[in-house]
């Protein structure tokens, strides 16, 4: 069953159909946040000023938004089961497509790293996320990646404030960007926003200095 309300995206294609399928994950229950469940009707809203014209293969993309999780707030096993059952719904009407979650708190990324198990775990973020719990509690925002780290290897960029209680042997940080191995596919790739410059993400819900930024 797919837990999903209805998306206001325009030229929508069938599910079937897609090339790239988009999920919005509004959850956000454990983190500091007060925004990050509008993520992806921001996310939206800037897509709709974009075209799905793709020059380098001279096709227009063949998108699926198939809308928001239905998150059930409050409580993360709940909606995580529900993340799950979506993505294996879609995985069985589209194995092929390209699938892209937007958030919602960052651990909403340990269901789907749990459902589409890949080999290795790009993680852009500002803060490790290791710790095993979490004010008692052992699924939330800074322990998604050791629990997701049991699952597949995680590299780690961007990473420049952790605590005591992260079990940074769990991944591998990666100092030279140059000089980054071949990763062993498929591949996650997950995004935080703390992990850019802050004038460019102000409603981060932690923002350290350091930063990623634009090439000068």
């Amino acid at each position: 069953m797919l837990y999903t309300t209805n998306t206001f995206v325009p030229y929508n294609h069938s599910l079937e159909e897609a090339e790239i399928v988009f999920i919005g994950v509004p959850f956000s229950s454990t983190s500091v946040s007060e925004t990050s469940q509008y993520g992806p009707v921001v996310v939206r809203e800037s897509l709709k000023l974009t075209e799905d014209w793709d020059d380098k293969r001279n096709v227009f993309e063949k998108i699926c938004d198939v809308g928001d999780l239905e998150v059930v707030t409050g409580s993360y096993d709940l909606t995580a089961e529900r993340l799950r059952e979506t993505i294996k719904d879609i995985r069985s009407a589209n194995p092929n497509a390209f699938l892209i979650f937007v958030g919602g708190e960052h651990l909403i990324s340990l269901p789907i790293v749990e459902e589409l198990r890949p080999k290795t775990i790009v993680q852009l973020d500002a803060h490790a996320d290791l710790r095993p719990e979490y004010l008692g509690l052992k699924y939330s925002h800074v322990t998604w990646a050791y629990h997701a780290s049991k699952i597949s290897k995680i590299m780690q960029l961007g990473v420049r404030s952790w605590s005591k209680e992260d079990d940074l042997s769990r991944a591998e940080q990666i100092k030279d960007v140059a000089n980054i191995p071949k990763l062993a596919g498929p591949v996650h790739l997950t995004v935080d926003m703390d992990v850019f410059d802050p004038p460019y993400v102000q409603t981060a819900a932690q923002i350290i200095k350091r930063v990623l930024s634009k090439k000068k």
